[in-house]
């Protein structure tokens, strides 16, 4: 009997954690996509006509104004700006929906800043495949594992490197200062993790279901 209980709620439990985790990667799949619409939006402002192009920077200031009033801070000038250079580092959309949607927006910030194009291309396509973290991409990058991944005298370490990389858990979402930016939550300082979890759990309910109601008014009026 209570071997069967143990299983009934080992059960249970694995039914919360996947549920938890669809929400998870619901809302950064959609804070992603967010961020790049806006991106785009703001780049075809700005390409209306020269005047527009001549005050794109007030484009911006304008921008981040009305929106922070509504949607709290995570739509500064300085972010405004990082939705603009994430459009047009990946203006195809399916490049965005298969690769960038599966990273976090941390992930996505630090591979758009990367120069080389090739470069740029392995580690979003590396860390979405193999679940890098954010650490690890940033150390990736920093110590120029690309380049030392194409150099034959480098090869061998690289992969040794690769294989042990520590992989991205959906668990760290919570962690993630964008997250609370995107859904406007106030990020506790003193709270636990658990408590942390839980608020977000909650804000994260109300979000799914808004954004259901968002889908189904969209396919209605597509009919």
């Amino acid at each position: 009997m209570n071997d069967l209980k143990t299983e009934f709620v080992d059960e249970i439990k694995q039914i919360l954690a996947h549920a938890r985790n669809k929400a998870y990667s619901a809302a950064n799949s959609a804070m992603v996509d967010a961020y790049w619409h806006i991106g785009k939006r703001i780049v075809e402002e700005e390409q209306q006509g020269e005047a527009r192009a001549a005050y794109g920077e007030r484009i911006l200031q304008i921008l981040s104004s009305e929106l922070s009033s509504e949607f709290g801070k995570g739509f500064s000038y300085a972010n405004l700006r990082n939705f603009r250079q994430f459009y047009l580092t990946y203006p195809n959309p399916e490049i965005c929906y298969a690769l960038c949607s599966k990273l976090t927006w941390s992930h996505n910030r630090l591979i758009m800043r990367v120069e080389n194009e090739n470069a740029r291309n392995y580690y979003l396509k590396e860390a979405s495949e193999n679940q890098w973290s954010v650490r690890i991409l940033e150390r990736q990058i920093n110590t120029f594992y690309y380049q030392r991944l194409m150099s034959s005298q480098s090869k061998n370490d690289a992969i040794l490197q690769k294989t042990v990389a520590e992989k991205h858990q959906l668990h760290d979402f919570i962690k993630d200062p964008y997250v609370f930016e995107f859904l406007n939550i106030p990020q506790p300082i003193t709270a636990s993790e658990k408590e942390i979890e839980t608020a977000l759990i909650g804000n994260l309910q109300h979000f799914i279901l808004e954004l259901g109601k968002v889908s189904r008014s969209l396919r209605t009026s597509m009919m």
